[in-house]
């Protein structure tokens, strides 16, 4: 059970970071953000169920937190909403693990329901939180620096153990699991792949962050000025990658409920799916490049009156 790479920062490196942190600036205008009532309906309580070989969903009905069973422990991917921790603990435990067999917890990015649960389940596992140092920063103060939502949606504060980088790895077990910095939704958005093997044959799993961008200024926006690069990025990044497993950060992204009606019916393979993670970056792409260029449009409109 050990780190690849040296990935850790001191606590006290950390604080400095984290006091440090950069304020939004006021004149940058906010996104509206979605009401709570969205957040609790995403909440609803499903069964948890096994995924695929040592991997297994234990999140709610459309907010994603996928666990692998690595042989020598447990890691748990995202922890939804704080009102999603007891029914994590409580999925973990009908598979029949404990809630202290988790020893590390991975964040894909720091907003409400992704990150909400996380703070209580660290508490009941003692497991070590790791993030990017952009994710770190705002896990630890609850999201009061959400550069597109400012502190409209916080949830409770929780220090990152580890700082990681892209391309840095974490191996438990039998498992290998590489942080693929993947910004734009926030900066430190980050998506995660590790390889499963099953009947001798290796299975490459994509834990992949969210794109989305709707309601963002992407032009000469003052809290994040790289967006649309980052979100450039996070799509050549994103397309290099072939997944024979695709998974989402929402449930409804990776279309959960139709492969697991399948996978119920007998289909052991329903969540094998090479094609997934790139229709999903088609879609996110294609999204994205629309609303750039209607902004594009209207600020040029904006400039000749």
């Amino acid at each position: 059970m050990h780190l690849i790479k040296s990935i850790a920062l001191s606590l006290m490196a950390m604080s400095f970071q984290l006091a440090h942190a950069t304020p939004l600036n006021a004149q940058q205008a906010l996104t509206e953000a979605p009401p709570l009532s969205l957040f609790e309906s995403w909440n609803t309580p499903i069964e948890p169920f096994k995924i695929f070989n040592h991997i297994y969903y234990v999140g709610t009905e459309n907010l994603s937190s996928v666990l692998f069973d690595t042989g020598d422990g447990l890691v748990l991917i995202d922890s939804g909403i704080a009102q999603s921790a007891p029914q994590i603990k409580a999925n973990i435990e009908k598979l029949g693990f404990k809630i202290t067999d988790v020893k590390y917890l991975l964040n894909s990015h720091a907003r409400l329901d992704q990150a909400g649960g996380f703070a209580q389940l660290k508490q009941w596992s003692g497991a070590k939180l790791i993030a990017s140092a952009a994710n770190a920063e705002m896990l630890a103060n609850g999201a009061t620096s959400d550069f597109a939502l400012g502190n409209q949606l916080l949830f409770p504060v929780v220090k990152a153990n580890i700082i990681i980088k892209d391309g840095e790895q974490l191996k438990l077990g039998r498992q290998t699991f590489t942080a693929h910095a993947t910004p734009g939704h926030l900066p430190g958005a980050t998506s995660w792949t590790t390889d499963v093997k099953y009947h001798f044959k290796n299975y490459k799993v994509i834990y992949a962050d969210s794109l989305f961008t709707g309601g963002y200024y992407l032009l000469n926006n003052k809290n994040y000025p790289d967006i649309v690069s980052d979100m450039q990025q996070t799509f050549k990044t994103l397309e290099a990658i072939h997944a024979d497993i695709f998974l989402a950060n929402k449930a409804d992204r990776f279309n959960m409920k139709q492969k697991l009606e399948k996978l119920q019916a007998g289909d052991k393979r329903a969540f094998i799916d090479p094609t997934g993670l790139q229709s999903y970056v088609e879609k996110g792409k294609a999204d994205f490049e629309k609303q750039l260029q209607d902004q594009q449009q209207l600020a040029q409109l904006k400039s000749l009156q």
